[in-house]
């Protein structure tokens, strides 16, 4: 029997241990495949010739399991249920409604428009899983000294799943192996991925949120990794990708990232941090060098572009057309009597003669195709004149091929109608409403990482306004939905420090 008796920790020393397999890791282990997800996608549309991959069925897999453990575990029931019922009603008449106006010329049929669908509902119901459980200051579990904790978690995948993203990209250029931007002009290069106006999107978006983690709140080793990143994100954005949205969104998050330090340090009375400064200096520096030496995608774009608008003539006016050679040859057939309406209804057909007289009389440039695609759709939905079309929408692919809306923000009114846009786009542009407001009405107790994040969501919106594909894409709408989930998060917290101020306040006043 031993004499020496065991000394015993004190309690409040004991080491916490954390579990690994939470919803939260499971969570921003997501963040961090998606893109593994991309690359496994373009493998097996461009490799395998087909339009079902790995992607397909491994990305629903976690979303699944947190509404499931939402769903049994917390007391939501009747209103998933509810939520669940308005989506799915919704779908079905959207669906019958296409069903009955689609015509030949149509680019897709039942199935396609339902992917659309499925893929909106899926970014609703991921926007509320991770709502859930990285800005719900309410759960059970979260104590306050985890505040915090889970969405510097979320960040940090973020960084993660940039990194990746941007290796990936090098690796495809070093190999010879990537893809390019625009194919039938070999212009840009995306790498592994399916669209580079959906990678150039991802890159900028991620930004916003990396960008402030160069600031000195920050452990040294992310600084480093967060500028480094920054650095190759923005060489490749503003040199090879080729898009505007990379050339222009770039230049717009350094630059915004630069001038929010310096208001927010002079509102807080606080030193510039030079370092931010030289930094950013620096980063412009090594890029503009890149686009001297290597020249840039964007520009060599813009100028073929300009060879091709004086390619497409218009023998019915003489001159050089102002939309595109088949829209040219429809107006013929549809002013000579020889195009079926089985083929392309009256209301389509009327839009269409609408657009051509529009676009001459304002001279619009043929290959300025979203101008194009938004005049069509305003002269078909005033042509329609139908409630149940205004409410459900037209469909997104009932279209001729030409006239798909890229512009996303109107094709949520237009094509999804004005439920459809209350459903799929009205919880964004509340938030980031909400967001600027709050912003302003707080001016002097934001930091430089809540204005970049409403910048960062007010940017997604203009980009998917003047683009298109932001919100549809599955991994863009992921860093979509952590901009929203920062921003609440931070509001939260601005909120519960000037309870706690007016509290201690209020205690003092009572001695």
């Amino acid at each position: 029997m031993s004499l020496v008796k065991e000394k015993k920790e004190p309690i409040e020393k004991k080491q916490e241990h954390h579990k690994v397999f939470t919803m939260e890791n499971l969570l921003c282990f997501f963040i961090i495949i998606c893109p593994i997800l991309d690359v496994s996608s373009f493998v097996f549309r461009n490799i395998f010739n087909t339009n079902i991959s790995i992607s397909t069925f491994v990305r629903p897999i976690i979303p699944i399991i947190a509404i499931t453990y939402i769903f049994f575990k917390d007391k939501l029931k009747p209103q998933i249920l509810i939520v669940a019922i308005a989506y799915g009603v919704y779908a079905i008449c959207h669906i019958y409604i296409f069903h009955e106006i689609k015509t030949t010329c149509s680019y897709g049929y039942e199935l396609r428009e339902l992917q659309y669908l499925i893929n909106y509902t899926f970014m609703i119901m991921n926007l509320f899983i991770y709502m859930y459980f990285f800005a719900n200051k309410n759960r059970e579990k979260e104590i306050e000294k985890d505040k915090g904790r889970a969405i510097n978690k979320l960040k940090k995948a973020l960084l993660i799943s940039l990194t990746i993203y941007i290796v990936l990209m090098y690796l495809a250029l070093v190999t010879g192996t990537s893809s390019f931007t625009y194919s039938e002009t070999k212009i840009g290069y995306k790498g592994w991925f399916e669209s580079g106006n959906s990678i150039g999107t991802i890159m900028i978006l991620s930004l916003f949120i990396v960008l402030p983690m160069i600031g000195k709140h920050n452990p040294n080793s992310i600084r480093i990794w967060a500028f480094m990143v920054t650095v190759l994100v923005g060489a490749y954005l503003t040199t090879l990708l080729g898009t505007r949205t990379g050339l222009f969104g770039f230049t717009i998050a350094i630059l915004s990232y630069a001038l929010l330090s310096i208001f927010c340090g002079l509102i807080h009375n606080k030193k510039i941090n030079k370092k931010i400064i030289i930094a950013i200096v620096v980063a412009f520096l090594i890029i503009g060098i890149s686009v001297i030496i290597l020249g840039s995608k964007t520009i060599e774009r813009r100028k073929q572009l300009q060879k091709e608008e004086n390619t497409i003539y218009d023998d019915m006016t003489g001159q050089t057309a102002h939309v595109t050679g088949d829209i040219v040859n429809l107006v013929k057939q549809i002013k000579l009597g020889t195009l079926a309406t089985d083929y392309m209804s009256e209301e389509q057909q009327q839009a269409i003669l609408d657009l051509y007289n529009i676009a001459n009389e304002k001279e619009i440039s043929n290959t300025n195709m979203r101008a194009l695609q938004f005049i069509y759709h305003s002269e078909l939905v005033k042509n329609q004149n139908n409630i149940p079309m205004l409410l459900f929408g037209n469909g997104y692919m009932a279209h001729f091929y030409e006239m798909i809306f890229e512009m996303e923000v109107p094709a949520f009114l237009y094509n999804f109608g004005v439920i459809g846009f209350f459903l799929y786009f009205m919880p964004f542009l509340l938030s980031a409403v909400y967001g600027l407001y709050f912003s302003i009405k707080k001016i002097k107790n934001i930091s430089v990482e809540f204005a970049m994040q409403i910048l960062g969501i007010w940017f997604a919106i203009t980009i998917s306004f003047l683009s298109g594909y932001t919100f549809f894409n599955s991994s863009t709408m992921m860093v979509i939905i952590i901009l929203v989930v920062l921003i609440v998060d931070n509001i939260k917290n601005i909120e519960d420090e000037e309870i706690k101020i007016y509290d201690g306040k209020r205690k003092d006043t009572d001695i």
